[in-house]
């Protein structure tokens, strides 16, 4: 492994701390610990942690949903300094490539109908809207459900 390149690994045990330490930075209303650990248990072949330089800068935490053949992507974040470098997007990337690998062919996922930067990126990974959800977050703002099929 390169220090200076993006490494991208299944997240361990060890991780949910770190892990949750950044879901808290990054979101208003972030999963708490004991439901991170329950992500990480549910399904750890689609938990995955980016390090750059030896340091986790970021996760996504998968899952599967009731639909046969299809993942869903619960979290993804990455520490505010790394943010706009492309980590988000390989951590997506490998994701969905796993997921295929996996014998999945469709991923759903849902983000705040104000993040531009969000939408944007998984409408660049090939994510489509399909509904608008009222009052998904605890504040009652909107969210997106966005699904993207192989």
């Amino acid at each position: 492994m390169n220090d200076k390149s993006p490494y991208i690994r299944h997240m361990r045990k060890e991780d949910i701390q770190e892990v949750y330490e950044i879901e808290r930075k990054s979101f208003p209303y972030p999963f708490g610990e004991a439901l991170i650990t329950n992500i990480y248990f549910a399904a750890p072949e689609l938990c995955f942690i980016i390090e750059y330089k030896r340091e986790m800068v970021g996760f996504l935490l998968g899952g599967y949903t009731g639909v046969e053949k299809q993942t869903h992507i619960l979290s993804i974040a990455v520490i505010e300094n790394y943010r706009s470098l492309g980590f988000g997007k390989r951590v997506l990337l490998h994701f969905l490539e796993r997921s295929s690998l996996l014998g999945f062919n469709s991923t759903k996922l849902e983000v705040n109908v104000d993040n531009e930067g969000a939408i944007k990126l998984y409408e660049e990974t090939g994510f489509e809207i399909v509904s608008r959800i009222r009052k998904y977050y605890q504040d009652n703002s909107d969210a997106f459900l966005m699904v993207r099929n192989v």
